[in-house]
């Protein structure tokens, strides 16, 4: 039995590491999925076709989308069949014929000659034996003009026939032309005999005239083969705007081979065709992969946006196939644009880019025609200027007005190159591009918050408003946190300050900073910067309790930012901004206190930044916490402290992130140097971290009964537990001097 490949089985996660971590796997998996997906595209949306036949009435008119050139198979054929017919049939003359009629003639003339030599024959017995001679047959007058002839005059007949005969059968005598070669025998007869001579003489010709012209067939037919081969093919031009068959009329043979040469007629399958198709659809395929995995890196390592950039194309050639060819009006209407304006805001420019050139050769491919490829792309290069940073709704309604003002400039180009002098038509397509213009500004404004919804990519819009003080979650963090939500604010305007640096995106980190200590919210008086002067619950708590309640934060945040929805890119801040650090505090204090911690009971559950944003907000947030309570703001001290905060989470960062991320860890070092270094008045001063001799200095001091507390109104202290002894040497921290984060 075969098994179901299962989400959890272990072949499909090794597969899908492969896509995410293997270039070589990453390539294959999306020219193979494009490529499959626009050849369905291309081969099974139903192209706009007829089923037209020859004799069929017409249900509706159609007018030629483009012009086109082709060879008409009924009029050249045509053609050839009346070449074949003017070619007359080829003829052979049959010499035994002339032969066989010259010797029935001699035979016919020796016999009359012995009976007129017949002296002892009477006149009336030569004029009956000649009547019944078997040679030829003489009526009595012909044969009483014989015997009337003197010597001389019987003597040119009988020498002057074979001539005759010659010369009528060197004419060539053919069936149809018997009776009439018969009938003009007497003119083969010299002109000076007399009448009974041509009398006489005719009626023996005539007696031995037959056809001696037979057809040669296969003379003919190779003349007639020679005569088709010679036509010429009859060439038919279809201009744009042409009427093809109009409605209610019988469709003739010449338009149903218009109606194929536009491909707008379905001949059933075609299978090298389909096959072209296909190689095509992966020829695209690959070139787009290899060109986002060069030029489009951040978009290609995303796998969300790789699907939403396959299904753009597939909607894009989908498009294209249901109206090229056939609808010659109404691919101008079609927003062909909104695809790249959309993907701009979503994916990328370069990204958009190159797949609405991709798609535009899937349209061009259908319609084979320049015209329809540069209205798909010249118009959505603008629309993709003008929405380049979609910050405001504003830039989409440029954009849509920029779409149009490029269709319109496609078509009028073309209208003036073809010298097209349609004015209806033109306008038709003018209005197509208002049209398609409006659309494209409208779905690519929808498309991005709908698609970016569903595939989890933040938008501007959606940026702008979860930065909104009002938002319900910043409103309670603002209520319930006031300390935190202020130290979110300043985190914010450190990571937007270093995102502008390194080329991140400034709302996305300054939002994400907004939200990053969100999880707060569920136990506010657990964190310095919201405790009032004396009350600090983590005095009478276990270290190890208490780094639990303060790494709690991390889950409650993502707790809250699943119930509020927030999108993954601010999601992912809320345990970035911490990775897998320790809880260095509570670790420190456990250590003091001789408990020999697990670090690992002490680290925050993670992950690690995994986007240059969440990197940013990481610092941004150590910085922040850092610079914050030092005694002494000088830029030497800051400096140092931000030095030493880069050092420690920077390195922490490039050891773990993936390899293909490593390099910005190396850029945020950089830019979190150059983050403000003002800050409000300090909540505290922050001492460093005891050295290893100060830790274990011994002091006589016995041990309290009572654990020891860190208290504000006493000062701050540590009491450890070692031998019964205490450690005044001990240096002191402040509950002040932890970090906010």
């Amino acid at each position: 039995m075969i098994r179901r490949l299962q989400v959890s089985d272990p072949r499909f996660a090794r597969l899908r590491t492969a896509v995410r971590t293997e270039p070589r796997a990453r390539a294959t998996a999306f020219v193979v999925i494009a490529g499959i997906l626009t050849a369905i595209a291309l081969l099974i949306a139903p192209p706009a076709s007829v089923t037209y036949s020859v004799g069929a009435v017409a249900d509706r008119a159609i007018r030629a989308p483009r012009s086109v050139s082709f060879v008409s198979e009924s009029l050249t054929e045509a053609e050839r069949d009346k070449a074949e017919a003017a070619v007359q049939k080829q003829l052979t003359t049959d010499p035994a014929v002339f032969a066989n009629a010259s010797t029935r003639v001699a035979t016919a003339v020796a016999a009359i000659g012995r009976i007129r030599g017949d002296a002892a024959l009477p006149r009336d017995r030569k004029i009956t034996s000649l009547t019944g001679l078997s040679d030829v047959a003489l009526s009595p007058a012909i044969a009483t003009d014989i015997v009337d002839m003197t010597a001389p005059e019987w003597d040119q007949v009988s020498g002057g026939l074979d001539s005759a005969l010659r010369t009528l059968y060197a004419q060539g005598i053919r069936s149809e032309q018997l009776d009439t070669v018969k009938a003009d025998a007497v003119k083969a007869l010299p002109a000076g005999w007399s009448d009974r001579q041509k009398r006489a003489g005719a009626e023996i010709l005539k007696q031995n005239l037959d056809v001696n012209l037979k057809v040669d067939d296969f003379a003919t037919n190779l003349a007639r083969q020679d005569a088709r081969t010679g036509v010429t093919p009859v060439q038919v031009q279809v201009a744009a705007g042409e009427v093809i068959v109009r409605d209610g009329e019988k469709v003739s043979g010449l338009e149903v081979e218009k109606l194929r040469a536009l491909g707008l007629a379905s001949e059933g399958n075609d299978w090298r065709a389909a096959i072209g198709l296909i190689l095509w659809a992966g020829l695209i395929a690959g070139v787009l992969a290899l060109f986002l995995e060069r030029y489009a890196t951040e978009a290609w390592l995303e796998d969300r946006k790789m699907i939403l950039v396959i299904l753009s194309l597939v909607a894009l050639t989908a498009a294209g196939r249901s109206l090229v060819p056939g609808h010659t009006i109404a691919v101008y209407f079609a927003p062909f644009a909104a695809v790249a304006m959309m993907l701009t805001v979503l994916v990328g420019g370069r990204t958009a880019l190159a797949t609405q050139i991709a798609g535009a050769l899937h349209v061009g491919i259908m319609s084979s025609q320049v015209e329809v490829v540069a209205y798909v792309l010249v118009p959505a290069l603008l629309g993709m200027a003008a929405v380049r940073r979609a910050t405001t709704a504003r830039e989409f309604a440029i954009g849509a007005v920029a779409v149009a003002a490029g269709a319109v400039g496609v078509i009028l180009s073309f209208v003036l190159v073809n010298r097209a002098a349609d004015p209806l038509g033109i306008a038709q397509l003018l209005a197509g591009a208002l049209v398609s213009g409006l659309g494209s500004g409208l779905l690519a404004f929808a498309g991005m918050a709908i698609l970016g919804h569903v595939f989890g990519i933040s938008t501007v819009f959606e940026m702008r408003e979860l930065g909104d003080p009002n938002h319900p979650l910043l409103r309670q963090l603002l209520l319930r946190t006031p300390g935190t939500y202020h130290h979110s604010l300043l985190v914010g305007n450190l990571a937007e300050r270093a995102a502008e640096v390194i080329g991140a995106d400034p709302l996305v980190a300054r939002v994400g900073a907004y939200y990053h200590d969100i999880g707060k919210m569920r136990n506010p008086t657990a964190f310095i910067e919201n405790q009032t002067a004396g009350q600090n619950p983590h005095d009478e708590l276990d270290p190890l309790v208490s780094a639990g309640i303060v790494a709690a934060h991390i889950k409650d945040g993502l707790a809250l930012a699943d119930r509020y929805r927030l999108p993954g890119r601010i999601r992912e801040m809320i345990p970035g901004h911490h990775g897998t650090s320790l809880v260095k505090y509570f670790f420190q204090i456990a250590q003091q206190r001789g408990q020999a911690p697990d670090e690992r009971s002490y680290r925050y559950p993670g992950p690690r930044p995994q986007s240059k944003e969440a990197g940013i907000v990481m610092l941004a947030d150590g910085t922040e916490a850092s610079v914050r309570p030092l005694s002494q703001k000088n830029p030497d001290t800051i400096r140092a402290m931000v030095d030493r905060i880069i050092d420690e989470r920077a390195r922490r960062m490039r050891s773990h992130v993936p390899r293909r991320r490593a390099h910005q860890g190396r850029v945020l070092r950089a830019a979190a140097r150059r983050v403000p270094r003002a800050h409000p008045v300090s909540r505290g001063s922050y001492h460093p971290h005891p050295t290893r001799g100060e830790r274990l200095a011994v002091c006589a001091s016995p041990l309290p009964a009572k654990r020891g507390s860190i208290s504000r109104r006493s000062g701050p202290r540590f009491a450890g537990r070692s031998g019964g002894t205490v450690c005044p040497a001990t240096p002191r921290f402040s509950w002040r001097s932890f970090p906010t984060t």
